[in-house]
């Protein structure tokens, strides 16, 4: 059977709605629902929090996909708890797209009633391993960032106003401490001149668009899941940044979004480089 086609900037003005909807559930329920831990999927994981926020969003967000693209396939990071009835109208999909998803990244952030978590979807180009579509909102700020490959890169606030060209800075040398680094990756952040800057917050998202206004140098991310970075990655990229994996190549993405060794972004890309390169 032929896979088939989507029509990406009707796909992402029609999914807007149901981020917004996320949003307003989360808001809603936020300082209300309890904690739940899953079981870890390797030893790299050290955080395990998930919420019934999560499942709903991810209902949600796939019922809403479905109706607008009855044909394209999916992955979602809390894949293991989607309903068999959702699963189901899935299961036989063929598409030149799979959606990914990460209904509330940050859930650590979100259960302590913090404000950096936020909602993500994408589009994995199955022919180039890459994403070509990337959408981020954020509840608390409604927020949205979005990109679609060979389009550009926006942002809204608010969710009626026109998405707008996406500002960015000139990146400082900086260089964020986020988990599982290794000890020698300091070294080489220091020997290079970076300075390394803790997080804004315990978000992905949060700290991916901060490379992607260019307030924050680069991130140095080891064995993060595909969701954490894939749907930035084309925000980065389009605003003419580099995500690169080890071995100094763009980052590609597989369907299932496993652990990834070493994903490396930066609005620079001579930061992207230089660190790909020393690493």
């Amino acid at each position: 059977m032929a896979a088939h086609a989507i029509d990406i900037l009707s796909f992402a003005s029609a999914m807007r709605l149901a981020l917004y909807q996320c949003g307003q559930i989360a808001q809603a329920l936020q300082g209300q629902v309890v904690r739940e831990d899953k079981a870890p999927d390797s030893v790299h994981q050290t955080s395990t929090e998930v919420s019934v926020v999560d499942r709903l969003c991810q209902e949600i967000l796939l019922l809403r996909a479905h109706e607008i693209a009855p044909d394209l396939e999916m992955q979602s990071e809390e894949l293991a708890d989607c309903p068999p009835q959702i699963m189901d109208l899935y299961a036989s999909n063929r598409s030149a797209h799979v959606l990914v998803l990460d209904p509330v990244d940050g859930t650590g952030e979100y259960l302590q009633s913090k404000q950096g978590y936020a909602h993500m979807l994408g589009l994995l180009n199955q022919a180039t391993s890459r994403m070509d579509l990337g959408m981020i909102y954020f509840p608390a700020r409604a927020r949205l960032y979005l990109a679609v490959r060979g389009m550009g890169a926006f942002i809204s606030d608010g969710y009626w106003s026109t998405p707008r060209p996406l500002a960015t800075e000139r990146p400082p040398r900086t260089v964020e401490d986020v988990k599982r680094l290794r000890p020698q990756d300091y070294v080489v952040f220091e020997r290079l001149g970076y300075q390394t800057v803790p997080p804004e917050s315990a978000s992905a998202a949060n700290e991916l668009t901060r490379i992607a206004e260019g307030r924050l140098g680069a991130m140095v991310m080891r064995h993060f899941h595909g969701h954490d970075t894939a749907i930035s990655s084309v925000i980065i990229e389009e605003l003419g940044g580099l995500v690169l994996t080890e071995g100094g190549g763009t980052v590609t993405y597989e369907r299932d979004m496993p652990r990834m060794p070493l994903v490396i972004s930066s609005l620079s890309p001579e930061y992207a480089r230089e660190l790909c390169n020393a690493l």
